[in-house]
């Protein structure tokens, strides 16, 4: 039922959609002289965007009167307005205001300074948002492809460049392979319950469905169409040539914005729609976390390309992420008479706590991370290579200095960032009787702190390498800065963002 006092809930979206189509008109009129104006006022707008997005959403990050949110449009919402989309609506705006921060810097050094970039991030962001507060099969597809055509595009918007040609149509033609798998899962899905809602796929499962093995393949196909979005082995085959082909300022949207928002989709499938088959798919999720960590953690070892040495770290990470989904599913419902409980929270409770807070950290690490590529980019060097890093030190130890902190950070070592973030996802594992996942989890991350430091030892003990001076930007140094503090803010003093987490998601459990 459509009721025109829902759209305020809807209003940031609706802006962003305004601002990215304002954007994209003055493209069109302004010099080219001019374009690169237009990265600093998208920035504003996203900036906007957030405005009005705490202005009018800000309440419902705290519900204990109403812990399901607020449903809009209808009694069987096609989105939900609760702190679970409130904060990873704020995730993906950080990623795109750091992302655009970075990409004037960028563009420049790739001479494709144009506002059509600008207008792509934004639209993207709008289909993530969608998919943070989406409850409905329907939308949750229409805000995915939204996100994943604008993402095509920026892969492949250096037109001159073989590589990035070449990676964005490995990236569109494997994309829209799983999305044509994850549509056969809907529609299986809805043949079974009869509805696209979540919640009313959640009902139905509860009351028994006449065809379960085809709602169970159904719900299998779904699984593979976001693991394929995560980059989860073995659904990962296009990451290392899509982030290395791609302009580095969109592979670090990609391994941040564009993995949180599949990720808040994914929690709220299964949290929302397949928590009846809770059983089925915690298996699938703790097989998926394993592989992805395994062969992640192995194959970047091998790598000499530091774009494509992270992409495979962040197939591991994606299945760092993977175990807090297997506690969320593998715990009692949340809440439940004599659960155990750790700092107040069952286990159900610590692994989505433990997912949105490994999130907010991995997206400032990695971008600071791509960052340092992006200013070692130069005339007639790429600045992609882990030979290019060698010498760092002694050339800039202030840049020296911050990538460190995100490879130690990455590997998870203690005073960083990274550090709270998987105490919290092992924690979880352990939390919900899987401590041989944890286990798993601990040596892997001892594996990737060899490729990790390979890297550090580089810029710290490597010959120096001959070229032009690094450039840098007002933008790009901003961008650092801001990664490099939140990085060793919240490796010494979590607190704050560990509340802010369990504040805003809690209520979001069944």
């Amino acid at each position: 039922m459509f009721r025109t006092q829902d759209l305020h809930w809807i209003l940031p979206e609706l802006l962003l959609t305004g601002f990215a189509f304002a954007i994209l008109l003055l493209s069109a009129v302004w010099p080219v002289d001019r374009k690169r104006a237009l990265g600093w006022l998208s920035l504003m707008l996203l900036t906007i965007t957030g405005a009005v997005l705490l202005a009018t959403q800000v309440g419902v990050l705290s519900l204990r009167e109403r812990p399901g949110g607020f449903p809009i449009f209808g009694e069987y919402p096609s989105f939900l307005a609760d702190g679970f989309s409130v904060f990873f609506k704020i995730v993906v705006l950080l990623a795109a205001a750091l992302t655009i921060l970075m990409s004037v810097r960028s563009l420049d050094a790739e001479r494709a300074q144009a506002g059509e970039f600008y207008a792509l991030v934004m639209l993207s962001v709008v289909g993530m948002m969608f998919m943070a507060s989406g409850t409905d099969f329907a939308v949750l597809y229409i805000a995915l492809e939204l996100m994943s055509l604008s993402v095509y595009v920026l892969v492949g918007f250096i037109k001159l460049d073989r590589r990035s040609n070449e990676a964005a149509l490995k990236y569109f033609l494997l994309g829209n392979f799983s999305s044509g798998i994850l549509l056969y899962g809907i529609s299986l899905v809805f043949g079974t319950c009869g509805t696209t809602n979540l919640l009313q796929i959640r009902e139905a499962i509860e009351r028994g469905v006449e065809q379960p093995r085809l709602l169970l393949i159904g719900a299998i196909l779904v699984t593979v169409g976001l693991a394929f979005k995560v980059a989860a082995v073995p659904f990962h085959m296009w990451t290392p040539d899509a982030y290395e082909g791609a302009p580095t300022v969109v592979t670090a949207f990609m391994a941040t914005g564009v993995k949180a928002a599949a990720f808040a989709m994914a929690l709220r499938v299964f949290i929302e729609g397949f928590i009846g088959l809770r059983g089925e798919w915690v298996a699938l999720a703790a097989l998926l976390a394993v592989a992805s960590m395994t062969l992640g953690n192995v194959a970047a070892i091998l790598q000499d390309n530091v774009k494509r040495m992270l992409a495979y770290s962040s197939i591991a990470h994606a299945g760092y992420v993977l175990m807090g989904l297997v506690a969320i599913g593998a715990a009692p419902a949340s809440g439940a008479a004599g659960a155990p409980r750790v700092y107040g929270l069952d286990a159900s409770q610590f692994g989505l706590v433990s997912v949105a807070l490994y999130l907010l950290v991995y997206t400032f690490t990695t971008i600071g991370a791509f960052g340092l590529v992006i200013m070692l980019r130069r005339e007639g060097i790429v600045g992609d290579r882990i030979g290019d890093f060698a010498g760092l030190a002694r050339r800039s130890p202030a840049a020296a200095f911050a990538m460190l902190v995100f490879m130690l950070s990455l590997a998870g070592i203690p005073c960083t960032a990274g550090f709270i973030g998987k105490w919290w996802l092992f924690g979880a594992a352990v939390h919900a009787d899987y401590a041989w996942l944890a286990v798993v989890a601990v040596i892997n991350s001892a594996v990737s702190l060899y490729y990790y430091v390979r890297l550090v030892v580089q810029m710290y003990m490597g010959a120096d390498v001959e070229g032009p001076a690094y450039a840098t930007s007002p933008g790009l140094t901003a961008a650092l800065a801001t990664c490099l503090g939140v990085t060793l803010f919240i490796g010494v003093y979590p607190g704050p963002f560990i509340t802010l987490a369990r504040w805003a998601l809690l209520p979001a459990l069944p």
